[in-house]
């Protein structure tokens, strides 16, 4: 403490220092320090006069002090103190190299210290556990070092570091790494452009650019060095400077496809089709739908499309083949019945028939004149009749037990109209009812030998059988 210090609450000079660590003002009774602990590094001499370092140092995985001397031991480091003194050494050096202040090379050497705890360094190479601390402690302070500028720095592998340093924030539950804004890199990506005095203009509308793409969802699951990269193009161009996209690259150190899809995916949004003084001068409050929503989307409408055309094609092939088989069917007909009017049988059928038709005509009976219970005026088929409630009543308990098949019937009625208006219905085959054969039924054969041969003309059992021959046959049966 000075011999002249001042009391920062009433400005006195009036300090007590009683000993004990504790210092405080006479005059307003503040305490300025208290429990003051000095702990230097302090040395000493053996009986030999060598010099030793006075203390120990008792590690968190450690029960006990290891032997005298402090950090030597039958005249060698400690391989846990050696471990912590080569890390702490490559970390500064590393953060020297990459111009980092002194406080984020000691955060990272407190994170490497816990991980020599775990027992991380085992087993995996130093300098990638250095560069994954170094990188931890950057994170936290949101600077704008990229992964990649440890990788070039040491001349390792990207994805090792990233590998380790994935590793390194589970193993030590590293829960506070702020995600990385894009906006981070935009100074630093100017400055390295060389705009010159319209430097500061250009970062202003990239940062604009970034702000946009974040309300665009155009962040998430992106590099932020590749969506700086792209506003850092785009703002360029906007203020007439010709930056190509290999510059961008070698600055922004990613993929040109990956500056590509970021100005593609910019394209597609209610920003991209604005003007530079529209873009400046209007705030857009809508915010588009994430990339991966709308590529999802394209690539459903796109399925439904292939599956529509599939069965359009399906359909159009299904109905050439009935009409093919519909014509074939009429010819296979046309052909049976000309066969069947030039047979001699049917033709001395048929003159039977007209003979017959008189005789016949008068045995029919017809019923032309339904019934009509309205003006029956028996009790008991009166108490069968319904009143119109009873009707409604049993039609509604009939719609409901029956509601399913009217509904597949309704189904099938607006189908076979939307097929009309697309043109692709075919007309119904109407199916041939066969009549009851009752006394009613015209032209009925009177007699067996007229059933049988009936029967046979209207299906031929074989080619190899004359029926012209079984004529003579029904003749005799028939004397």
């Amino acid at each position: 403490m000075p011999a002249r210090a001042v009391c920062p609450y009433c400005k006195g000079t009036s300090i007590e220092d009683n000993g004990a660590g504790d210092i405080c003002c006479t005059t307003c009774g503040a305490v300025l320090e208290d429990s003051q602990i000095v702990a230097e590094v302090t040395f000493g001499e053996t009986t030999s006069g060598a010099a030793v370092v006075h203390g120990k140092f008792i590690g968190a995985d450690q029960s006990y002090a290891r032997g005298s001397g402090g950090f030597r031991k039958n005249g060698s480091w400690e391989s846990r103190e050696q471990t912590l003194a080569n890390g702490k050494r490559r970390i500064m050096n590393l953060a020297h190299a990459l111009k980092l202040p002194e406080f984020i090379g000691e955060a990272a050497n407190r994170w490497f210290q816990l991980a020599v705890t775990h027992n991380f360094v085992q087993g995996r190479r130093s300098q990638y556990v250095v560069a994954a601390c170094l990188y931890v402690a950057c994170r936290q302070q949101e600077t704008t070092h990229m992964l990649i500028d440890f990788a070039d720095l040491l001349q390792v592998s990207v994805f090792a570091i990233g590998a380790t340093y994935l590793k390194l924030v589970k193993v030590l539950q590293i829960k506070k790494i702020p995600l990385i804004d894009p906006s981070i890199y935009i100074q630093r990506f100017a400055v390295k452009l060389e705009f010159g005095s319209e430097t500061r203009k250009v970062m202003n509308d990239a940062v604009r650019l970034v702000q946009r793409m974040g309300k665009d969802w155009l962040h998430q699951g992106r590099r932020p060095a590749g969506v700086a990269g792209a506003c850092i193009l785009v703002a360029a161009r906007m203020n007439n400077f010709r930056r190509s996209k290999a510059e961008i690259v070698h600055v922004a150190k990613v993929a040109e496809d990956t500056i590509q899809r970021r100005l593609d995916e910019f394209k597609m949004t209610a920003a991209g089709a604005l003007t530079v003084q529209d873009f400046r001068g209007t705030n857009i409050e809508s915010e588009a739908d994430p990339p991966s929503f709308t590529k999802h989307r394209k690539r459903e409408l796109a399925e439904l499309r292939e599956r529509e055309a599939k069965l359009q094609a399906a359909d159009a092939d299904a109905e050439a083949d009935a009409e093919v088989s519909d014509d074939e069917a009429e010819k296979e007909v046309a052909q049976d019945l000309d066969a069947t009017l030039k047979d001699q049988s049917f033709q001395k059928l048929s003159e039977l028939i007209k003979a017959d038709n008189t005789s016949s005509a008068s045995n029919r009976v017809f019923n032309d004149n339904p019934e009509h219970l309205s003006d029956v005026d028996d009790d008991e088929i009166q108490s069968f009749m319904l009143s119109e409630k009873e009707v409604e009543i049993k039609s509604k308990v009939w719609m409901d037990l029956n509601e399913d098949y009217l509904k597949e019937q309704e189904m099938k009625r607006l189908k076979l109209e939307a097929d009309q208006k697309a043109g692709i219905v075919r007309a119904p085959r109407k199916r041939k009812r066969n009549k009851p054969r009752d006394s009613t039924t015209e032209n009925l054969p009177e007699t067996p030998a007229e059933s049988a041969k009936a029967m046979l003309q209207k299906k031929a059992f074989s080619k190899k059988i004359n029926y012209a021959a079984l004529d003579h046959l029904f003749n005799k049966a028939n004397k």
